[in-house]
């Protein structure tokens, strides 16, 4: 096949017909070649599951080749695919991209058990944000605070800031909140106290700012009385 890039090896064409798969729904940028990593716009550019098992065999052989942008897509496709068993293996094997996409795919299911055991290994980075995030989602905000208190200080940011960045809807997310700003957090600190004026918890908010919590400080002070 000739095009752009000139007469193609076997890894141009795989690229290639990656990219017409890929171009019937959303672009990717190829301007430096095979090698460079599609725009985020084709981030997520298949949701036909048939076209992600075509991409996911079209850019496999490469990945195991060692091309790292292969392997960080093959990685974001398996997980579009729900192929958990092969996320796994790529994981047990060093994959530098599969262990965020399995940590997501993980907390999608509710597999927080799994998810857990991988948040206490060494490399577990993406696991720990993935099940602190879920915790938060889930409202179960003992197990949050738990988690948080059990772990190392350099790991203990990680969970809070994970968890404040969770959407934390009605009465459970409120205790979430709870939770983070008596932590410490910053980003649940100040959540909580915009959350108390929203519903009209001045009370609260006014017990908070004595303590010294500055962000209740801040929007006490702009309430009327």
């Amino acid at each position: 096949m000739n095009h752009l890039l000139g007469e193609a090896t076997e890894d141009e064409e795989r690229w290639w017909q990656a990219f017409l798969l890929a171009r019937t729904t959303r672009p990717m940028s190829f301007a430096s070649g095979p090698q460079q990593e599609m725009s985020t716009p084709g981030a997520s550019w298949l949701s036909d599951r048939l076209r992600t098992e075509e991409a996911i065999e079209v850019i496999r052989p490469l990945a195991d080749a060692g091309d790292d942008v292969a392997e960080l897509w093959l990685a974001r496709w398996l997980a579009d695919g729900d192929h958990l068993d092969e996320l796994r293996q790529r994981v047990s094997r060093g994959s530098y991209h599969a262990p965020r996409e399995l940590a997501g795919r993980l907390a999608d299911h509710g597999m927080l058990d799994e998810l857990r055991e991988r948040a206490s290994a060494r490399d577990g980075h993406h696991a720990l944000r993935a099940l602190a995030r879920a915790l938060a989602e889930r409202g179960r905000h003992d197990a949050l605070r738990d988690l948080a208190r059990a772990a190392d200080p350099d790991r203990r940011p990680v969970i809070l800031d994970a968890a404040a960045g969770a959407n934390m809807a009605g009465l459970s997310g409120l205790r979430v909140l709870r939770v983070l700003a008596d932590l410490g957090n910053k980003a649940g600190r100040a959540g909580l106290a915009r959350r108390l004026v929203r519903e009209g918890r001045l009370d609260e908010l006014r017990k908070r700012a004595e303590g010294g919590d500055f962000y209740a400080q801040a929007w006490l002070s702009e309430q009327p009385g």
